[in-house]
């Protein structure tokens, strides 16, 4: 995971900006604080370098080039070997900030030296920008500025799993991984190659990363006559997933790192924990690793309701002593993490700055309990003893994008097959705009990544040409939970979205606010 900040000023602008490059390790960046600021820059610039540190706390730099007029900040959380330093100047042609993760088999082939920064810059070197893009396969965003034809390049992949803002001022042009409630900026879309002509001062957003483009089918299997094909398939296209997310963690001593879940005690983060376990055995590498259970839950007001009397609270508990009894040899525990009422408080505003441009109360009682459980500050059970414990690990999983590929949501429970075709694909294209992004800020803002298994490419375009009578209720993934992963009474539970599940939604006892309805933000 890292930091992208980059920013064009208008050519003729009387500011000039002279070439310079500054490094800053882990050491110098804790001591910083928020006094990190440049005079060849711009006051915006500098007010966004707070959130880019937090996202990449090990390492940093500033770069300015004369040439194209130029300013960049790049920070870095070091999951891969070799550590590579960003932004990088390859070739003396191209200037590159990326964040995210590959999964291509060269970037997971670790006899070698490539990791996946490394691999973009070996591609530099032989194709054209455009085709350096369609060739990345995994979860990223990325800026790639031509010196010599003065284009930047910048977008996400094809499914948007990171977030990243761009913001157009006259001539001039910022593009971040977050941008606060600094107003005017665009979350950019998911696929699209953006390219901004620095000789024109003009943006073309025509190309597309995906040539061909997830489609849902509209086929349906009478008597489910494939069941027994569908379910085997899915656990292998699932497992493939798991695994290229696993062994690109630190891959020379993995076992002496901790993994973590994002965990309501449900369906879908049980499968993906699951898989992780059955992993981590089959690679040895689960002797040491333990696997963070990261379970939130809200002291809510209204309710009079304690965060152990959550609904996501309870079945956790369950979940886990089954996941306990499924894998003895996995150190499993779950991450019992309590927000009371105040500690809402004070940190709400946080999060409602950092989900911008996403503003409704849904969005912040989304947000704010995936703010808290990946902070990761909570109790565990050792014995009878209930004792503090802080998330160790900086990876997390997370079962993100199962009820939009296999109709996991109360709404679709009643539609003609017709309406089912267009609403799931309504959802899959959807989901980089209405959860990834906003998902992305809130998690990174403490230094981690996390990953999606089943937004893996493989995973959605093998999950759409699923016939559509699988996808009524998660049916093909609930009967693979239970066949293949003995989830017994998971594989049975019903959808319950986060906000109310760990009851951060409608907290005062006055509140008759609705999901939809804006927050009050200032604008900045």
């Amino acid at each position: 995971m890292c930091g992208i900040l980059a920013y064009f000023r208008d050519p003729s602008s009387s500011t000039e900006v002279n070439d310079e490059f500054q490094e800053y390790d882990e050491q110098h960046l804790s001591s910083l604080n928020q006094s990190l600021c440049f005079e060849s820059s711009t006051e915006l610039f500098n007010k966004l370098i707070p959130y880019i540190v937090r996202r990449g706390p090990n390492y940093a730099s500033f770069r300015a080039l004369s040439d194209v007029n130029a300013t960049f900040f790049s920070s870095i959380l070091s999951l891969r070997t070799p550590f590579t330093k960003q932004s990088v100047l390859v070739n003396d042609r191209y200037v590159l900030q990326y964040n995210g993760e590959l999964y291509n088999d060269q970037t997971l082939d670790y006899e070698g030296s490539d990791n996946d920064t490394a691999f973009i810059m070996s591609l530099l070197s032989l194709l054209p920008v455009e085709d350096v893009i369609r060739k990345c396969y995994g979860e990223f965003a990325y800026t790639i500025t031509d010196l010599v034809e003065k284009k930047v390049y910048f977008g996400r992949d094809s499914v948007g799993k990171r977030s990243l803002s761009y913001r157009i001022d006259g001539k001039d042009i910022y593009i971040t991984s977050t941008s606060g409630k600094c107003a005017d900026f665009s979350d950019c879309l998911a696929g699209v190659i953006y390219i901004y002509d620095l000789k024109t001062r003009s943006l073309d957003v025509s190309k597309s990363i995906n040539d061909h483009p997830f489609k849902v089918s509209d086929q349906v299997d009478e008597g489910l006559r494939n069941l027994e094909y569908y379910k085997s398939e899915l656990y292998n296209k699932l497992n493939r997933a798991v695994y290229q997310r696993v062994v690109s963690i630190h891959p020379l001593h993995l076992e002496n790192n901790n993994i973590s879940v994002l965990f309501s005690g449900g369906l879908d983060c049980s499968v993906v924990t699951a898989i992780l376990c059955e992993q981590l055995i089959k690679t040895r590498r689960n002797t040491n690793t333990v696997i963070e259970l990261l379970n939130v839950g809200f002291e809510n007001p209204r309710t009079g309701k304690m965060p152990a009397d959550s609904p996501d609270r309870i079945l956790a508990l369950k979940s886990t002593e089954l996941l306990k009894r499924l894998y003895p040899g996995c150190n499993i525990k779950l991450i019992e993490v309590d927000v009371p009422y105040e500690e809402y408080l004070s940190k709400r505003e946080t999060v409602v700055d950092l989900i911008y441009p996403k503003n409704t109360e849904m969005d912040l009682s989304i947000a704010i309990a995936f703010y808290f459980a990946s902070r990761g500050r909570g109790n565990v059970m050792e014995g009878s003893n209930r004792i503090k414990y802080n998330r160790t690990g900086i990876v997390l999983f997370s079962g993100l994008g199962a009820d939009e590929l296999y109709g996991g949501y109360h709404k679709l429970a009643n539609k003609s097959e017709e309406e089912l075709t267009v609403e799931l694909q309504r959802q899959i294209e959807g989901i980089h705009d209405r959860n990834l992004n906003r998902d992305d800020k809130v998690i990174s803002d403490h230094g981690v990544e996390v990953r999606y298994p089943f937004l893996d490419e493989e995973v959605i375009r093998f999950s759409v040409s699923l016939p559509l009578n699988y996808k009524i209720n998660k049916n093909i993934l609930r009967v693979m939970a239970r066949d293949l992963l003995g989830l017994e009474f998971i594989s049975d539970e019903p959808k319950r979205a986060i906000q109310f599940g760990a009851r951060s939604a409608k907290m005062t006892k006055d509140s008759n606010k609705k999901g939809t309805d804006l927050l009050k933000i200032p604008t900045q």
